[in-house]
């Protein structure tokens, strides 16, 4: 990656995201203003949960249009063009390249719920090194006086938090001609961001993950047989729900369970520290690319959302990354050293294998 700028791609991200989430505001205004409906530009995938929207397709249009412009050697990976093609196999390979949702939460779009985002990742050697995801609609649908979230991180450099006013003004994600008056670890790589976690790392707590905030997605395959992934998302959600030495002895009962239908907004919620676990099976590259790079800039990790087989066979064997195509993903927010000499990391590691001993195995499969 010496040939890289991971600084210039940070901003090339970041404008990506915002450019598309600003046309995906103004969209949704639209319907605000005028009783515009949108039922006329809603398709359905593969069921009703499934959805694509006029704008989605578009706001895809947009950011591809900018990264072939910009740079025209790199590869692509958009989720609307992945899901109207046959090809289904995992597409990544070692090359530069961009995966990108244009539109994460397009029932949250629809319904005009705020938490929805655009996500722009960038990969080398299949390995997410950029992430820059957008939130236009965080701060209200007013004509004046709003703005959104951009949360983005570059390999080496940090995971921040960005407030964006609208209209986008592209000289905010320039870094600022003074440092800030707080002493960061690292550069401040636009005006107005902090860094991520918000607050200094916290220990994980010695019995979790009771006591954490844990978060999962209903996800879009909806079968009701009792072997569905769809049942056994319900049976491990109502087994974290559950009080401690239910169930035989599985019961978490984490603080609370959340939902955010948005993959992307669930990893950045996990590196601001507010969320203690994402739990997810099913969602897809796209969904989790730059979120992953924005918590391990953070100081979380993202790993298997199960058992993988090389623990399986031998338990002693180090925890692995998630692998990007896995559809299988858990992250754990950043943590700090606990008082009695518990490094952060082999606390991470340690909730991992308490989920995973609570939570039911999944069958998300895709073509080789």
């Amino acid at each position: 990656m010496a040939h890289l700028d991971l600084s210039t791609l940070h901003a090339f991200a970041a404008k990506l995201a915002i450019e598309a989430g600003s046309y995906l505001r103004d969209q949704a205004l639209q319907r605000t203003q005028g009783g515009r409906t949108f039922d006329e530009s809603i398709s359905i995938k593969e069921n009703a949960a499934d959805l694509v929207t006029h704008a989605d397709m578009h706001a895809e249009q947009l950011i591809s249009d900018a990264i072939r412009k910009e740079y025209p050697d790199h590869k692509i990976i958009g989720e609307e063009s992945y899901s109207a093609g046959q090809e289904k196999r995992f597409l990544l390979d070692d090359d530069p390249t961009w995966i990108i949702d244009p539109l994460d939460g397009t029932v949250n779009f629809v319904h005009l719920f705020p938490t929805c985002c655009v996500s722009v990742g960038f990969c080398v050697n299949k390995i997410p090194v950029v992430g820059a995801v957008f939130a236009p609609m965080l701060g209200g649908l007013h004509v004046t006086n709003a703005s959104g979230t951009l949360y983005s991180a570059a390999q080496g450099h940090g995971s921040w938090s960005t407030p964006i006013s609208f209209p986008f003004d592209p000289s905010v994600l320039s870094p600022p001609s003074t440092p800030p008056a707080t002493n960061y670890k690292l550069p401040q790589p636009f005006h107005h961001s902090v860094p991520l976690p918000y607050l200094p790392p916290q220990p994980i707590p010695s019995d979790a993950p009771k006591g954490c905030l844990f978060l999962a997605e209903w996800g879009k395959a909806r079968s009701d047989s009792p072997t569905s992934n769809l049942t056994k998302k319900v049976n491990t959600l109502w087994n974290f729900a559950a009080e401690v030495g239910g169930r035989e002895g599985k019961g978490g009962m984490v603080h609370g369970l959340r939902s955010l239908g948005s993959a992307a907004l669930d990893m950045v919620y996990v590196a601001t520290g507010a969320i203690d676990i994402f739990w997810e099976g099913g969602c897809w590259e796209w969904d989790v690319c730059a979120g992953t790079i924005i918590v391990n800039e953070a100081g979380g990790i993202v790993v298997p959302s199960q058992t993988p087989a090389s623990i399986l066979s031998d338990p002693s064997s180090p925890i692995p990354p998630a692998d990007l195509g896995s559809r299988l993903y858990l992250a754990i927010r950043p943590a700090g050293d606990s008082e009695d000499g518990e490094k952060a990391r082999d606390a991470q590691e340690r909730l991992v294998r308490e989920v995973w001993k609570r939570v039911e195995k999944l069958d998300y499969v895709r073509p080789q």
